[in-house]
């Protein structure tokens, strides 16, 4: 197995020889320039980045002023606001009466001088919002990096790059306050001390310490030194250097999904441009991929928890209707007692549904719009993630992130067995089901999902379901609502496949196995729901290993299923033994335990495959 990252032809970074007038691609190993006849680009499949010495300077002559300045502001503004707000709360009791027996007090708010002060108070507020919101806006924003195609890599190869077919930005425009702050503090007498950076952001930068404890590995200032990184393999540079380690902290800013070029990129950058960084981290068992996987990870926890922030702008807003439109449908009383809310269900759940499976996504939203024959049926293997297209279904309805003729519908699961249960204790099953189908056709707003809806067949089920199957085929040959299925492929072949009538009521969608790095997504998303429920700390190379020993030694389930359910072993292995952190050798363990195979540690080789 190899796992591919979403890395691969995002991003081409080259060179431009000023005096010769000749262009190259950097590729393997990551040069620093500090001749400034020699200038560094980055471009992406529909923008092109660079940065000059000039702009740099200027950064690192007025920055620390600027900041100083704005600190200096802030810190008047805070205690110009003190006043005002004894004379606020003076002024409250005074209006409550509370102040009528000191009349020296009240004398002094009616003074022209309290008038002052609390104008004063209001201004300082109003320079602190604005510092506020300036703070925790970017004016700029770093695009999403597309795939450049592959055609497009063999056309610069061989005619050069055609710069007027990008928009141009500077890459300076994209670093935040933090990385402008680092570059200007260690930058003195015109020469920047790359590995006091470097040290620095290991030992103190917060976001750098999550990257490293995911990882599973220690590093500190005084490991890397006795690993060899010291001043002369990792050397200071003059200024003119920084525009290559702007350009590759910039190319894993856009490598990592990120919006802003953070601390975090540049010490991925610091960590692929020097070889004795790479060996450390290739003898740990870790690469630069790895990094850029746990840097994408945070970014998207960031994400998903602005997400909730309705007024955050880079947030995507759907239009999802007026209030309570819901009440013009008609409700399902009967059919509820014997169902779930799908809808319902993904609200309440912080996971992601359907990741790795956009297209079978995709043609479901096109077939549930149609106006007729709007029956659809997943077909797979177990584990390939049938249940979860329709969770994520559900959770593109709550966003609104669908088509019109899907807004505000509501994904009613079957319980065929409640059901069954429930018309044995009354004996009233044909009467039952009728009603409850009578009322998903006058809804107007539902979906009916039925899981393994192989079951339902007269071959294979047993009488009573068999008659079930009777009293709903005409609802699924009229498809006046829409019916979702799932079913394995032999089961298909053995009992749709035959009954023309059945197999011709649904649009077939095939589920295939998820790609690896899918599953590794999906693992993700998970991380945060298994370190609450199990107390532990689950580190990327268990991550990597639970995907890799799922597809080579468990057999009877598929990708994402097989490594979902061997993480949440290794994880309730880790709590039960009281291990704080799960690593590889956690996972490897588990597998072996599970499948009595004997399961070793993902070797060096393994991993770089992997990643």
């Amino acid at each position: 197995m190899a796992l591919e990252f979403d890395t691969k032809n995002k991003t081409i970074t080259g060179f431009h020889r000023k005096d010769k007038g000749t262009f190259g691609i950097i590729e393997g190993k990551y040069p620093i320039f500090e001749d400034d006849n020699i200038s560094i680009f980055t471009i992406t499949r529909d923008h092109f980045f660079s940065i000059t010495t000039p702009q740099i300077k200027a950064i690192l002559n007025n920055f620390l002023r600027y900041k100083n300045f704005n600190d200096k502001k802030r810190l008047l503004a805070n205690i110009l606001l003190i006043p005002g707000l004894i004379i606020a709360f003076a002024l409250v009791l005074k209006y409550s009466t509370l102040l009528n027996s000191f009349p020296e007090i009240l004398s002094l708010l009616e003074s022209d001088l309290t008038d002052l002060l609390f104008g004063i108070s209001i201004l300082s507020i109003i320079i602190l919002w604005h510092d506020f919101y300036e703070d925790k806006s970017h004016p700029i924003k770093l695009p999403k990096p597309g795939k450049i195609t592959q055609r497009d890599i063999d056309e610069i190869r061989a005619s050069g790059f055609k710069f007027g077919r990008y928009a141009h930005l500077e890459t300076i425009n994209f670093l935040t306050e933090e990385s402008l702050e680092l570059l200007c503090l260690f930058t003195k007498e015109n020469s920047f001390k790359t590995l006091s950076l470097y040290n620095q952001l290991v030992a103190s930068n917060f976001e750098v310490g999550q990257i490293i404890r995911r990882t599973g590995v220690e590093i500190t200032p005084e490991i890397l030194n006795e690993a060899g990184i010291n001043e002369q393999t990792v050397p200071d540079y003059p200024v003119t250097a920084l525009r290559s380690i702007l350009t590759y902290a910039l190319e894993e800013a856009l490598l990592t999904n990120s919006k802003e070029i953070q601390p975090q990129h540049l010490f991925l950058a610091i960590s692929r441009i020097f070889p004795v960084i790479e060996k450390f981290l290739h003898e740990n068992q870790i690469n630069i991929q790895t990094l850029r996987e746990v840097t994408a990870y945070n970014n998207e926890i960031i994400y998903r928890r602005n997400r909730t922030k309705y007024l955050n702008p880079d947030i995507p807003y759907y239009k999802k209707g007026g209030i309570a439109r819901s009440w013009i449908y008609g409700y399902t009383f009967i059919l509820s007692q014997f169902s779930k809310d799908i809808n319902e269900e993904v609200a309440e759940s912080r996971d992601i549904f359907g990741i790795g499976h956009d297209d079978e996504i995709e043609l479901l939203v096109a077939t549930l719009g149609k106006l007729s024959n709007k029956n659809a049926l997943f077909i797979g293997e177990p584990g390939v993630g049938k249940s979860s297209l329709i969770l994520g279904l559900a959770q593109k309805i709550n966003s609104g992130d669908v088509p019109e003729q899907l807004k505000d519908k509501r994904i009613i699961q079957l319980d065929i067995n409640n059901l069954i249960a429930k018309a044995h204790k009354e004996k009233n099953l044909e009467e039952l089901v009728i009603k409850a189908f009578r009322e998903l056709e006058k809804s107007g707003n539902t979906i009916l999902y039925i899981d393994e809806m192989q079951e339902l067949i007269p071959r294979k089920a047993q009488e009573s379901t068999s008659s079930i199957v009777g009293m709903i085929m005409p609802y699924i040959i009229d498809s006046k609502f829409p019916i979702v299925g799932t079913t394995n492929y032999a089961d298909y072949k053995r009992y749709f496949y035959s009954n023309e009538s059945l197999r011709q009521s649904f649009t077939n969608i095939e589920v295939k196995e998820v790609a690896p790095k899918d599953t590794l997504t999906i693992l993700e998303s998970k991380i945060p729901s298994l370190e609450r429920n199990f107390q532990c700390f689950i580190t990327f190379p268990a991550l990597f290993a639970a995907v890799e020993f799922s597809q080579r030694y468990i057999t009877d389930r598929k990708l994402p299923s097989s490594a979902v359910q061997t993480i949440e072993s290794a994880c309730a292995w880790a709590q039960a033994n009281n291990v704080q952190k799960l690593t590889a050798e956690h996972v490897s363990k588990t597998v072996s335990i599970k499948t009595n195979i004997s399961v070793g540690e993902i070797d060096q080789e393994e991993s770089n495959k992997l990643i």
